[in-house]
């Protein structure tokens, strides 16, 4: 049997922080709350999102373990091959491949979108076409396909590279995050008034919270990047469960 070849342990601690941060943490933190508080109201997807990460917590907590168990590379696809074995490992590597391909694209397009929003003068030349009503542009497709040029180029050089530019865009996040909440507390016209009504009108609370706690996993998914690049741990296996739930708690405060 071929010798299976180990990882260089490469990955710091905050690395993984940043990289398990940014990818639980899309644009749609961003974009889509005014989407969620029309349909459920702000009460609705507070509690709804507090449902929805307690839910997560088990996930995380049985990440955690695995990683302590399993230091090694793959994530799902390594658990489900120790656990289950060779088909069940080849069912869930593809999905997950799958899965990711999608991710890459829908970020690399949230780019273009971010881009369409501030510089709409810039973006919107060139259309290429129509579908479900939302306009295409070519400048779109260029942003989008330089993004993912340079991520890949990134992540090509290496994951040193690709873990430091990560915690710097991380730190920028937060950074960003906490100054828009201060900004805003500390209006003068700020206050709880401001969240009235607290669930929609046209439903009940019940199936307003219920309607956030169905999408909550979309919400949370990604810090189980963390178990994918256990092997390549510049520390022991057992810190990057605190890791691991460090990175969730603060992906559950940012959301």
């Amino acid at each position: 049997m071929k010798k299976r070849t180990k990882l260089n342990k490469t990955m710091k601690p905050h690395w993984i922080w940043a990289i398990a941060l940014g990818s639980a943490i899309g644009w749609g933190a961003f974009v889509q709350p005014f989407s969620w508080m029309k349909t459920a109201g702000p009460i609705g997807v507070i509690i709804g999102f507090s449902i929805g990460a307690l839910l997560m917590m088990l996930i995380a907590v049985s990440y955690g373990f695995l990683i302590k168990s399993f230091p090694v590379s793959g994530g799902e696809f390594a658990y489900a091959y120790i656990s289950l074995g060779r088909t069940h490992a080849f069912i869930s590597g593809w999905f997950l491949t799958l899965g990711y391909i999608c991710i890459v694209a829908l970020n690399a397009s949230a780019v273009s979108l971010m881009f369409k929003y501030i510089f709409p003068t810039l973006i919107e030349n060139f259309s290429l076409y129509t579908i479900a009503g939302w306009e295409v542009y070519a400048m779109e497709i260029i942003i989008a396909t330089l993004i993912l040029i340079v991520f890949g180029y990134l992540n090509l050089k290496g994951t040193s590279i690709s873990g430091r530019v990560q915690f710097i865009f991380a730190l920028i996040m937060v950074v960003g995050v906490v100054l828009l909440t201060v900004l805003i507390g500390i209006l003068p016209s700020a206050g709880l008034e401001n969240i009235k009504s607290y669930f929609p009108t046209n439903t009940t609370a019940l199936a307003a919270i219920i309607s956030i706690v169905a999408i909550a996993p979309w919400a949370f998914v990604g810090f189980d990047v963390v178990t994918q690049a256990a092997e390549k741990f510049d520390f022991p296996a057992k810190k990057g469960i605190y890791v691991d739930y460090f990175s969730y708690f603060l992906c559950s405060c940012v959301i």
